[in-house]
């Protein structure tokens, strides 16, 4: 079992994505870069989106993507656990959010399916 946010589980949450037909369809035509920064820790990663073809690699904090989401890896632990969702994580101040409101949330289904398989990906904490 991999370890929470080490290069393996990035590995499968990635691998995951790819093999999901409904994510895949739904992020053809779609180009965004997210960045899942622990600010406690070197664990943090950067999510590529581009016209239905996702990839992940490690990140230093504070690399530049559209969008951001900060947080200690208590914060993201209670994400993949399922404690808490994203959005939640955000208004309560455990996650901290940079770029478009707007536009983060028009994007929001997408994101909510990213937290799904951070959650369902077998891990170990």
């Amino acid at each position: 079992m991999a370890k929470f946010m080490s290069d393996e589980y990035i590995a499968q949450v990635q691998s995951t994505l790819a093999a999901d037909s409904k994510w895949v369809e739904t992020t053809k035509g779609f180009k965004t870069s997210i960045a899942f920064n622990v600010t406690d820790s070197s664990q943090s990663f950067l999510m590529t989106v581009e016209n239905g073809t996702t990839a992940f690699q490690k990140a230093e904090p504070g690399t530049a993507a559209e969008f951001s989401f900060d947080g200690t890896y208590e914060s993201w632990c209670k994400v993949a656990k399922g404690e808490v969702d994203i959005q939640s994580a955000v208004l309560k101040g455990q996650l901290r959010f940079k770029g478009s409101l707007p536009k983060v949330i028009m994007y929001r289904d997408r994101l909510v399916r990213v937290a799904e398989v951070m959650k369902d990906v077998p891990k170990e904490f």
